[in-house]
């Protein structure tokens, strides 16, 4: 069969943009830039920042670690500013100067809500961060970089590189520790999905062969292998939890240095359904303000991703979890496995 003009031309444009995209995904630098650059569209529009100043968690919590943290007199530097909020905290903080950078033009929005306010000592740039170099160093960095799994909006990069050009010596970012958990739940009863061999039907129906039925495998896409948590889905963990990471961007020297292979081994206390493995962070401003994303804590603007287990356990079964991070910032490149 003869492939007609179009049809070549469209399997060459598909082979360049396949090459492109694994070259892109072959460079930490090119992969930093394509993220940055989706960053600056998926918080472009009004809906996005809607969600996160709806946030009441997230509000309160940037609201006590500014005030408790920001001193009168600071130069502050707020990175990704969005509508402007942690900029308008930080003056009303008592910051001496504020430079409120953003790469998008939303800035716009920024710049207006603080002439309404009748703030007068925030200097607005748009810019992107590596780009810019503010004309006095900077007390305190703030920012919201946190993606629902933590990395994936450049959060070391970026702040690492702010540091390292900008902050003054002792100077502070606001938040700087963090804490990642992977850790397996439960799902409530009202909540949970099974798997498709896990579902109990009346009137004896057995879905069970199912788990081992090759034309069934057929059908398996790999799409239910993680989904996303609704609020209220989760009941409670497999035991106690326990970070796998924790880090402080005030010291930590490069990204590099943060560790990407992990063993996690969990008991179960009581008998249990392990629904599968869920992600969250606590961002810690200091030892009285933590912002956290666990299912378990009031509900906040960021997701849960749950690697689907489904698996019964005994009271004292063990579970032995792999995490295998390929690229910090790219969250689907993160392999997790049960055992």
């Amino acid at each position: 069969m003869r492939t007609r003009p179009g049809q070549a031309a469209t399997k060459a444009v598909r082979s360049t943009l396949r090459y492109a995209a694994n070259k892109v995904a072959s460079s930490d630098r090119l992969m930093s830039i394509a993220y940055d650059l989706m960053n600056e569209t998926n918080f472009a529009g009004l809906a996005e920042h809607e969600e996160m100043l709806s946030d009441s968690v997230r509000v309160s919590t940037y609201h006590r670690g500014i005030h408790r943290n920001v001193q009168p007199g600071d130069v502050v530097l707020d990175l990704g500013t969005g509508t402007g909020l942690l900029a308008f905290m930080a003056s009303r903080a008592g910051a001496k100067k504020v430079y409120a950078l953003e790469h998008s033009d939303f800035i716009d929005v920024a710049r207006e809500i603080a002439t309404h306010n009748g703030f007068t000592n925030i200097e607005f740039v748009q810019t992107n961060s590596r780009e810019f170099t503010p004309p006095e160093k900077i007390d305190v960095v703030l920012h919201e970089q946190m993606g629902d799994e933590l990395f994936n909006e450049n959060l070391v990069q970026n702040l690492l590189d702010v540091r390292n050009r900008w902050l003054r010596p002792h100077g502070r970012i606001l938040p700087s520790k963090f804490r990642l958990f992977i850790e397996p739940i439960t799902m409530t009863e009202a909540m949970r999905v099974r798997r498709f061999w896990n579902i109990d039907l009346p009137d004896g129906i057995d879905l069970s062969p199912m788990r081992e039925s090759l034309l069934a495998q057929r059908y398996e896409t790999g799409k239910n292998e993680q989904t996303w948590l609704r609020p209220g889905a989760v009941a409670a963990t497999m035991g106690s939890t326990t970070p796998i990471m924790e880090f402080d961007l005030n010291t930590l020297d490069r990204a590099e240095s943060l560790p990407t292979e992990f063993v996690i081994e969990r008991t179960a206390a009581t008998d249990m359904i392990v629904d599968g493995t869920c992600i969250w962070f606590e961002a810690v401003f200091d030892d009285e303000t933590v912002l956290s994303t666990s299912p378990l804590a009031p509900i906040t603007s960021w997701g849960n991703r749950m690697y689907r287990l489904d698996r019964e356990f005994a009271k004292g079964e063990q579970l032995r979890i792999g995490v295998h991070m390929g690229r910090l910032v790219d969250p689907d490149s993160w392999m997790v496995t049960h055992h």
